[in-house]
């Protein structure tokens, strides 16, 4: 069992839904197209290499990603109640605090992209690691690109998304106290074929780091 109890659980769902409620909204769509927009951008200051371009696009987005996830979980309050009351130590509370997150951000849209997380302890993870599975029931990215993966080498498509919600555990994590390395990789992604998409997440303790090195979607994927 986590440690949040049922009713911090109900006033953690009105929260989200007040809290994207009130925030200004865009579309996915928009939001597909302006990625792929500034990808082909990106692409032709490297001369066509779009590995290259999503290295830097990457590179760029990644510490305001960070900005962004760590003031939602640590500054936003939303009926007097701050998001980072509902951060605990406990990893079994982590599924939970992603839906609620990504429900703020996304609102609606978030259970139409995503499937639940679901958090695989470290024995029974074939990392050795905990680990949280989550899977991408429609890509807003693949969905409407022109692009093809062998345009993005070992890079997938939802890379971005990819990285914001690695950004938000690694935020969730480091606010608990818990000292984990938050590692994400779009293991599967629709762009390549794959009927859906799925993201994992390893949660490295600092004792378990080298098994990164063993860690073959590292290896495959960037």
């Amino acid at each position: 069992m986590g440690n949040l109890s049922r009713f911090k659980k109900l006033v953690g769902n009105l929260g989200k839904r007040v809290y994207n409620w009130r925030e200004t909204k865009e579309s996915m769509i928009f939001f597909s197209f302006m990625y792929e927009t500034i990808l082909h951008e990106y692409a032709d200051l490297f001369s066509g290499d779009y590995e290259e371009a999503m290295d830097t696009y990457i590179e760029m987005i990644e510490p305001m990603s960070m900005e962004v996830v760590t003031k939602l979980l640590t500054e936003v309050k939303v009926m007097g109640v701050a998001f980072k009351s509902f951060i605990t130590k406990n990893l079994k509370d982590l599924p939970y605090i992603m839906e609620m997150s990504i429900h703020a951000m996304f609102g609606s849209w978030g259970s139409k992209i995503f499937g639940k997380p679901i958090l695989i302890s470290a024995m029974f993870s074939d990392q050795d690691v905990d680990t949280i599975i989550l899977k991408i029931i429609q890509c807003p990215f693949c969905n409407f690109t022109m692009l093809n993966p062998e345009q993005l080498g070992t890079h997938n498509y939802g890379k971005l998304l990819c990285l914001t919600i690695e950004q938000m555990l690694q935020a969730v994590e480091d606010f608990a106290g818990n000292e984990y390395k938050v590692i994400g990789r779009e293991v599967k992604c629709c762009l390549n074929g794959d009927p859906t998409g799925e993201m994992r997440f390893w949660l490295y303790p600092p004792d378990k780091l080298h098994l990164m090195e063993a860690n073959e979607y590292l290896k495959k994927v960037k």
